[in-house]
């Protein structure tokens, strides 16, 4: 029997290896792809995101799959289902949301595009990793940000700065919410500062077809600050 297709979307200020641990627990039961666009700086927009991962998909000769984007990849993974509802198995937004920017988040993504062309990609991580963080973590793991930090410094400040600006110009998508036919999974992190709660929450109730998970002791980062059961959520949520 064919295997079901899965496909990982990694979040800005990072690349497809964030996922390394969720790859090895799925690729014996599914056909896993984890398409990385960490690297190129020529999208002007999410749809253009949507686009090149659309054609990884294709390239398989995938016709339907389940799409789990983290942060900036269910901002992906919602342009995707909007443009090809037909390949959507389900969609899982991994601390994302459908909703558009804040005014003030808007002006926040500019000053971190200011940051990053006077300063370049090193500093950036550097102060932006450690928020993506709950405190109490960063305190606990100080290898596990390091980490990551040192694997996103080398990410061209070309790319980090594409893939801000099309984050803050992208557009509202709870229509394609409202639209899904297939099933919906949202995890959450009570202490994430880059999504907020309450605006994940409040779109949890947007699908007909709905599960949700909320960790209490999580930020932004639910793959790395509790992979067992950030894991297992998937797991449960992909088998149904």
């Amino acid at each position: 029997m064919e295997k079901k297709a899965v496909v990982l979307l990694h979040g800005f200020g990072e690349d497809s290896s964030i996922w390394s641990s969720f790859v090895s627990a799925f690729q014996d039961e599914y056909l896993v792809l984890t398409p990385d666009y960490s690297r190129i700086d020529s999208f002007k927009n999410i749809e253009d995101y949507a686009d090149f991962v659309y054609e990884e998909i294709k390239a398989k000769g995938v016709e339907k799959c389940a799409v789990i984007g983290h942060s900036m990849g269910g901002y992906i993974a919602l342009a995707l289902a909007e443009k090809h509802p037909e390949i959507m198995r389900s969609l899982g937004l991994f601390h994302s949301t459908a909703f558009e920017d804040s005014e003030e988040r808007k002006q926040m993504r500019l000053k971190n595009v200011s940051f990053l062309e006077k300063n370049g990609t090193e500093a950036f991580i550097r102060n932006f990793t450690p928020n993506l963080y709950a405190e109490h973590f960063v305190k606990q793991y100080p290898e596990k940000i390091s980490n990551h930090i040192e694997s996103s410094s080398t990410l061209p400040v070309t790319a980090l700065i594409a893939g801000m600006n099309a984050m803050r110009l992208r557009p509202d998508r709870k229509h394609v919410l409202k639209a899904a036919k297939y099933p919906v999974l949202f995890i959450i992190g009570e202490l994430d500062k880059s999504v907020p709660p309450e605006d994940s929450k409040a779109q949890m109730m947007i699908p007909k077809f709905f599960s949700v998970s909320i960790l209490d002791q999580v930020a932004h980062m639910g793959m790395v600050e509790e992979p067992e059961s950030t894991l297992a959520t998937l797991e449960k949520f992909l088998k149904k």
